[in-house]
């Protein structure tokens, strides 16, 4: 329950959302409380008013910046939404060993919405860092992303294409904008790094040519090319790109382990009602396998991320109930 960002929402949304919890149409349900299945010494509560007194905001209701604005106006309501009835730190803000987010806003630090593990996934890095952050996209890329799942840069999965289909798609326009300008207002969480990467066709010549014959590029062009295709840069809006994708370029590969093991659908909105949806193949490669596609992936077409060990494979896989690994 992400309470601390509630904490900051204006009087008047709390209000709006009572009445709408109340009246707007959500109907009762005759469910009865189950049981608490949270064994001791979790099942304590008295270590939370701790836990609150060390880490939880005193609530102070933010004034609501209204929507339409320009300029600082609209950093101040996509600040608002973003901090507030968003909520966007509670999945891309890392967290300390309490499990407290280890930055509530930007002041805090640059912590903040500079990604984290959640669910398996990496809810990614939403500052401005070129490589895995938000600095080589544009704001209306951005605003295309969460009204639509997709763009050219990637597809939402995971957890954030159910925020996608029932959240962020509803904004209007207006909203939309704000939260990208805000989100293109951070600084990059490491602001040494190098500049943006480049694509480079190396891997894309190779494959067509034939001449990589290594076990890595027979797996990627047996089991990928054909949606992303050998230049890696799939196809606009439908196959997400890999080439430079922020995703595959992150030092923490789980996302792109989960989703070659486990496959994902991309979220249907008004907008863009397809759910284009990529298989598992947790039940085709063992662990070796996607190790070694994962590491193509992110080495090639300019991608500069760490190498996949197999043993980070063996360990998703177990830890989300993947199909056991083939014996070859």
């Amino acid at each position: 329950m992400p309470y601390p960002s509630f904490a900051r929402m204006s009087s008047g949304d709390v209000k709006a959302l009572y009445v709408f919890f109340m009246n707007g149409g959500i109907a009762p349900v005759p469910q009865g409380n189950k049981a608490t299945d949270i064994r001791w010494p979790m099942s304590m509560r008295w270590p939370l008013a701790v836990w609150r007194w060390m880490f939880a905001p005193t609530p102070s209701p933010q004034e609501e910046a209204p929507a339409g604005g320009e300029g600082q106006a609209q950093l101040l309501r996509g600040q608002y939404l973003v901090e507030g009835p968003g909520h966007c730190g509670a999945c891309h803000t890392p967290r300390g060993w309490t499990l407290q987010e280890k930055a509530l806003n930007d002041t805090d630090g640059l912590a903040f919405l500079s990604g984290a593990p959640v669910d398996g996934w990496l809810a990614k890095n939403l500052r401005g860092d070129a490589v895995d952050g938000l600095g080589a996209w544009s704001q209306g890329e951005l605003v295309a992303f969460l009204k639509t799942g997709r763009t050219t840069h990637s597809g939402a999965f995971g957890g954030m294409a159910d925020v996608v289909q029932k959240s962020t798609q509803h904004l209007n326009d207006e909203d939309l904008h704000a939260v990208a300008a805000y989100l293109k207002s951070l600084a990059p969480r490491d602001a040494g790094a190098s500049g943006p990467l480049v694509y480079d066709e190396t891997a894309s010549r190779a494959l067509r040519a034939g001449s990589d014959k290594s076990s890595s590029a027979m797996v990627f062009l047996d089991n990928c090319a054909a949606c992303h295709g050998s230049s890696g840069k799939g196809y606009a809006e439908t196959f997400p790109r890999l080439a430079l994708n922020p995703v595959a370029n992150s030092d923490d590969p789980r996302s792109v382990i989960h989703i070659i093991l486990k496959g994902a659908t991309m979220p249907g909105t008004a907008t863009a009602p397809t759910q284009f949806a990529m298989p598992g193949f947790d039940w085709r490669l063992n662990d070796q396998e996607v190790a070694e596609v994962a590491t193509f992936v992110r080495r090639s077409w300019g991608n500069k991320a760490p190498a996949v060990a197999a043993a980070d494979v063996a360990r998703v896989r177990k830890e989300f109930g993947a199909a056991k690994a083939p014996v070859r």
